[in-house]
């Protein structure tokens, strides 16, 4: 195959310029990978000695390092006339409508020249003009219509049928392109070190290995416009749920069940519906009670100062946290009932808070529960109910299509996952550090964190440091930056802070940017079923980029989970 710049067209300009697309495919399959192909050329220059400087532009530049330069000039359609009176051709499309189009020909020929003086100003050819490269390298053109199979009349004169090439002739362009070629050399004695030095040389020219980059910080940007029209998108699943009044959201990270709940907690509370919006995560709790100041009729928060708050506050920690306590003193209590309870992230729930959850909710109320049997890095028991409906949202639109694919293979449910979103950037993978070196971690941090803040733009409030570990057993408390702040495993973020915290603390929120760490938890790591549940839940936290430091002893791991 040959090889071809760029190595795809889109589908788009394939539908709109039905002949290029046609030529561009014929020529990748038929060409052997000695072929460079260079589509849709732009040059500025000299067309000749005499013209004046302009812009231009050849549909295809085919270089062979033995048989030397062809121009190509690509007319698709139908019905292509020429009017000898006025020198206008025209074509007709698929459509039936007729087109002016200029001399293909006196475009190929011009392109010709216009190639030959760019040659004179690549590196390495300042001393060789116009004539020098026209006599030592063989530089022909020839016109493809690529839907035309028969002539009716005659071309004008500068149409020679040596270099004019029909459909029937694209059955073997490996061999017609040759024979143009050898009609524009005749007997001409053509340097074969002049050709192919021009063949590797407009490589370098019209297919450089450069990078024209963006800041990570502008990326980010652009993709949270696309995530949120994705997620308003989202908000149609409330009709479904509309009218059940009690229903099992099974969903995976990033489909959006914590922006479902809210929206339907607020919908509940403006219809004058007591509505309890419930979680067991202290971050995501203090979000829902920010989110619930402003609504007279909802509640919301973790679960524990919740119950806490319906029982006057009346209850000490030991009977607080102990769930069979706990129901004995809400049973013996009268409490004001929900009409409406919504309870997120409800894997982390243990049966017995969901039997209190459920023993807050009036005969007939509304109560809906949004859960990932993935997710559960709390507690690998699950309790949600099985006798109510159950809908599967099954499409991320938090992540990028590469933390994406990075986080699915750590998914094992019998759901099939799909996505919609933006690409992003590819994982940021490090080298392994060792899992016993606190310095190596530290200083591998600092150069990641110094990419983000100084090369990338990000802000440090966009940046999320997870570990796997708990917080008394983590190095990361420890961890500091010169002139950088770090808010560590506190539930609200200073203002201007890089957050850092555990996955399980940080289960159920985002983050622009993650840089997950620390991936050797003991727990997990006497268990694969938990550490792919703690890798799903860390890696799935970052919307935009995801840049990962593993440790001597999870390579293997993540080698498996790849295959």
């Amino acid at each position: 195959m040959a090889i071809m710049y760029p190595s795809a067209l889109p589908e788009t300009f394939v539908r709109k310029d039905r002949g290029e697309g046609k030529l561009f495919q014929l020529l990748q399959q038929q060409l052997s990978h000695d072929w460079l192909i260079y589509h849709s050329v732009y040059w500025h220059g000299k067309p000749s000695a005499t013209s004046k400087r302009r812009d231009g532009e050849t549909d295809f530049i085919c270089t062979h390092p033995k048989h030397g330069i062809l121009i190509i000039e690509v007319k698709g359609g139908v019905f292509i006339q020429f009017d000898p009176l006025t020198s206008l051709w025209s074509s007709t499309d698929g459509e039936l409508q007729s087109h002016d189009m200029t001399n293909p020909f006196h475009q190929a020929r011009s392109n010709k020249y216009a190639l030959i003086q760019a040659i004179t100003q690549l590196p390495g050819w300042h001393s060789y003009d116009d004539t020098d490269i026209n006599q030592s390298i063989n530089i022909g053109y020839c016109v493809v219509f690529t839907d035309v199979n028969r002539i009716q009349g005659h071309l004008p004169f500068e149409a020679k049928k040596e270099f004019t090439l029909y459909e029937y002739h694209c059955n073997d362009l490996s061999k017609n392109l040759v024979k143009v070629l050898d009609y524009f050399k005749e007997d001409k004695p053509f340097s074969s070190t002049l050709t192919q030095k021009a063949h590797q040389d407009l490589q370098k020219a019209y297919a450089p290995s450069f990078v024209l980059d963006r800041k990570l910080s502008h990326w980010i940007s652009d993709e949270e416009e696309i995530v949120f029209e994705l997620s308003e998108q989202q908000y149609r699943f409330l009709d479904l749920i509309r009218y059940l009044p009690k229903a099992s959201i099974f969903g995976c990270a990033g489909s959006g069940k914590t922006l479902l709940a809210t929206r339907k907690a607020e919908l509940s509370a403006k219809n004058n519906l007591r509505t309890l919006l419930v979680c067991y995560n202290q971050i995501l709790g203090d979000q829902f009670q920010k989110f619930a100041s402003d609504k007279p009729s909802l509640l919301a928060g973790n679960f524990h100062p919740l119950i806490s708050s319906q029982l006057n506050h009346q209850l000490s920690e030991n009977v607080l946290f102990d769930d069979e306590a706990l129901r004995e003193a809400v049973y013996s209590k009268e409490i004001e009932l929900f009409d409406c309870i919504i309870i997120d992230e409800a894997q982390d729930f243990t049966a017995i808070q969901l039997e209190i959850l459920q023993f807050l909710l009036k005969e007939n109320g509304l109560i809906y529960y949004f859960w990932d049997a993935n997710q559960k890095i709390i507690r690998t028991d699950l309790n949600i109910p099985q006798d109510i409906p159950q809908l599967v949202l099954d499409t991320n639109l938090r992540n990028t299509k590469h933390i994406f694919d990075f986080v699915k293979p750590h998914y094992y449910q019998l759901i099939d996952l799909n996505h919609r979103g933006p690409l992003g950037r590819s994982v940021v993978i490090t080298d392994a550090i060792d899992h016993q070196n606190k310095s190596e971690l530290f200083s591998r941090l600092r150069t990641e964190l110094n990419k983000l803040l100084i090369n990338d733009g990000v802000k440090p409030k966009d940046i999320t440091i997870i570990t796997m570990k708990s917080t008394a057993k983590s190095w990361l408390r420890e961890f500091s930056m010169e002139n950088v702040n770090f808010t560590c495993f506190e539930n609200e973020c200073a203002n201007n802070s890089i957050r850092i915290d555990t996955n399980r603390r940080f289960k159920g929120m985002e983050s622009s940017v993650v840089i997950a760490c620390e991936l050797d938890d003991d727990r997990s790591m006497a268990n694969e079923e938990l550490w792919h549940d703690m890798c799903y839940v860390s890696f799935s936290r970052a919307k935009n980029h995801l840049i990962i430091i593993p440790t001597d002893n999870t390579v293997d791991r993540f080698k498996r989970t790849s295959l």
